[in-house]
């Protein structure tokens, strides 16, 4: 009985211990956390065909949650794709159109797909730095000052940097910074202006800030 017990217990390390090994091991891991965007706009305007001298347009920060999925290609390079719960942003006139309020609304989904080159360890901190691709889905649009808004789907590219500190368990905790290079096209017709149609090219430039907790597995 006694060996029994003993052998059970050796078998019962024996299992933990592999599972600890193909967590340590696994290529694959998930972050979840908060991701905030934060915009840099800038927006050319024409209205009726004509240009609108001075005319630009703001479009509001979002903080929404995050899911990173991360494939270790090697110790120094992983693969990650950031996608996060589809937020809404307010579109603002400025410029020579403030005033006018709420241009629209859209909802929109982030995802970005970014290889990463870890830099070595900083005592508990590992920094890596990288690049990759971006694609904006815009799901929805609501009017404002411009009916029939419609805003397409883009794509951009993204420079990362980052850092993570390694747990026990397979667990970490995360910080990294994606500026994402993306341009939008929006059209629409604006009823104050006898429905006169409306486009702008908006140069959105957003910085994603991501906090996150970690796990391999």
């Amino acid at each position: 009985m006694k060996h029994r017990s003993i052998i059970t217990a050796l078998f019962a390390c024996g299992v933990l211990a592999c599972a600890s090994a193909s967590a340590q091991n696994s290529p694959w891991s998930v972050r979840l956390g908060a991701a905030h965007l934060g915009f840099n706009t800038q927006a050319d305007v024409v209205l009726g065909g004509a240009a609108v001298p001075g005319a630009n347009a703001e479009a509001s920060n979002n903080t929404t949650v995050g899911l990173e999925i991360g494939y270790s290609l090697s110790p120094e390079w992983t693969g990650r794709f950031l996608l996060g719960v589809p937020p809404t942003t307010t579109l603002t006139g400025t410029g020579t159109l403030t005033g006018t309020g709420t241009l629209g609304k859209a909802k929109y989904g982030p995802a970005a797909l970014t290889l990463t080159y870890g830099v070595g360890q900083w005592g508990p901190i590992k920094p890596y730095v990288g690049g990759g691709v971006a694609y904006n889905i815009v799901f929805k649009t609501t009017d404002g000052f411009i009916s029939n808004l419609d805003v397409k789907n883009s794509f951009g590219t993204v420079l990362q940097v980052g850092f993570e500190v390694p747990l026990e368990g397979g667990w970490s905790i995360g910080l990294d910074a994606r500026k994402i290079f993306l341009k939008a096209k929006a059209t629409g017709t604006v009823p104050a202006f006898g429905g006169a149609p409306v486009k702008a090219n908006i140069k959105l430039d957003p910085l994603v800030i991501f906090a996150s907790v970690g796990k391999k597995f």
